[in-house]
């Protein structure tokens, strides 16, 4: 990039990491004080709002000074390492609760007298901390050598590793969207009742 197309480019960059941050802050403070908005359901959303606000700040600004100077990683190899669990960590926390706010929603709509009783604190807290167990058993495989370390000290790149590839997608990607569809679609039928 020029000098100009940097500042832009950084510029966005910085505002759209702001705004990620200011928002999701936002939403975290208004579950936490505004007490018709504390109900077990947004629970699931602060959860979000954490993940993504995770993503916010140990992600984004890494990703955004690596592509400004090139593309070279610069902050070593040990911070790569976190950084990749980080990122890998809580967008899978985020993909997962996104489905499980679908599942509840299912639940809700087509459930209405016994949902209240059964989605609880203690159900949500259970469900959220499945959410960043199955976050975490996606994140730490390759920190224990189920990887194809591809990095130096200029790259920073997820494992290359076949098996773990497909692992983690399905479990992280394809199989949270399938899920999504099939309550949605569910929803959709029970909303045309």
């Amino acid at each position: 990039y020029g000098r100009a197309e940097k500042v832009v480019i950084g510029s966005i960059l910085t505002l759209i990491t702001l705004l990620t941050i200011a928002g999701n802050c936002l939403v975290v403070i208004s579950v936490c004080f505004v007490k018709k908005l504390r109900q077990p359901s947004n629970y699931l959303i602060v959860s979000l709002a954490l993940a993504d606000l995770s993503v916010a700040v140990a992600v984004m600004p890494f990703v955004s000074v690596t592509d400004l100077i090139g593309g070279k990683w610069i902050f070593g190899h040990f911070f790569c390492n976190v950084f990749i669990a980080m990122d890998v960590m809580c967008c899978t926390a985020s993909i997962m609760t996104l489905c499980v706010i679908s599942i509840d929603r299912y639940l809700g709509i087509t459930r209405p007298l016994t949902y209240p009783v059964r989605q609880n604190g203690k159900c949500m807290a259970k469900m959220i901390l499945s959410v960043w167990l199955l976050s975490a058993s996606i994140t730490l495989p390759p920190l224990f050598g189920w990887a194809k370390n591809v990095n130096d000290d200029k790259v920073c790149l997820i494992s290359q590793d076949f098996g773990y590839t497909i692992y983690s997608t399905a479990v992280a990607f394809y199989i949270p969207m399938s899920v999504m569809l099939f309550m949605y679609y569910q929803i959709y039928k029970a909303a045309r009742k």
